[in-house]
């Protein structure tokens, strides 16, 4: 059982790691003028922590052996997901796929009640449906509804996310490097497969090299602290309050992309609509706590 303060701490750790989540497509579109293919560029951003991470859990093997697997599981889950929201972002806009994936609120809710037994109050509803509102102002006035590639991607990594978020919530015991280094890894494999299959470009060696550094300090410095960061604060909270807080990344996204593709710029509505994707967190934080009851274990 958590008191209020180790809550209200996960929720803002929540938040702001997943606003650096927001600027994810940067580096992947700025690696493509090295010369490699948005799907290179997100296998090699991934790659670089999984190395990094799986590394230090072989050096803690000893201790984490017994968990591993279970670990495994969990961020293969996890990693599964991002890759399908990477693979949007690839092949889709990044405005829809951030839209399409932030449908996991209403999947996280209804798993948290199904199998967290979570207490679902009418903040909750009222948050889900004020976010929702905001992210179809936010999609509103754009001249492409055609359903692609991209789009399915996306909508079906929100369901993954939301089904690898109540995984870690239920097994709060599990070590963050070993859930993180397998997420991260899952992710570069699966855009690498979906891009072999799909026929994506394979970077040559100079391209490759050129990319190298600038992936190494972005991901070590932001992405991987960030995910870190995520995890330890999923352990602490429901799935569905967990995911109205990850909106924050959607603000973030939605308005950088929006400021860097004339296409995908915001009107009047949308403006309105990413104001109220802000407000979930205030709907969710400022109430007061509920209480928590036992976890099933999964």
């Amino acid at each position: 059982m958590l008191n209020y303060s180790t809550e209200r701490k996960a929720s803002i750790a929540m938040t702001i790691a997943a606003s650096i989540w927001g600027l994810y497509w940067v580096p992947i579109h700025y690696l493509e003028g090295f010369g490699i293919s948005g799907i290179s560029a997100v296998a090699l951003i991934n790659a670089i922590p999984a190395i990094v991470l799986l590394g230090l859990t072989s050096l803690q093997w000893r201790d984490v052996r017994g968990t591993f697997g279970r670990a495994a599981f969990v961020g293969f889950v996890a990693g599964l997901g991002f890759a399908l929201y990477s693979l949007g972002i690839v092949y889709g806009s990044v405005v829809r796929t951030t839209l399409l994936f932030y449908l996991t609120p209403i999947w996280s809710t209804i798993i948290g009640i199904l199998w967290l037994s979570e207490q679902t109050t009418w903040r909750r509803w009222l948050a889900i449906a004020t976010g929702l509102l905001g992210l179809s102002l936010l999609v509103s006035g754009g001249t492409n509804t055609q359903i692609g590639i991209g789009d399915i991607f996306a909508f079906v990594s929100g369901i993954v996310w939301a089904v690898a978020a109540t995984l870690i919530r239920a097994n709060p015991s599990l070590p963050l490097p070993s859930m993180a280094g397998t997420q991260f890894a899952a992710t570069a494999i699966t855009t690498c497969a979906v891009g072999y299959i799909l026929g994506a470009q394979t970077p040559t060696y100079a391209a490759f090299a050129s990319a190298l550094p600038i992936a190494t300090v972005v991901t070590l410095v932001f992405f991987l602290p960030s995910v870190i960061a995520i995890f330890w604060a999923q352990k602490r909270l429901f799935p569905g309050r967990a995911g109205l807080l990850m909106m924050s990344e959607a603000l973030v996204a939605v308005v950088s992309a929006a400021l860097w593709f004339p296409e995908e710029r915001l009107q009047a509505l949308q403006w309105m609509g990413a104001i109220m994707i802000v407000s979930t967190f205030f709907i969710e934080t400022m109430g007061t706590p509920q209480k928590k009851v036992a976890l099933k274990q999964a």
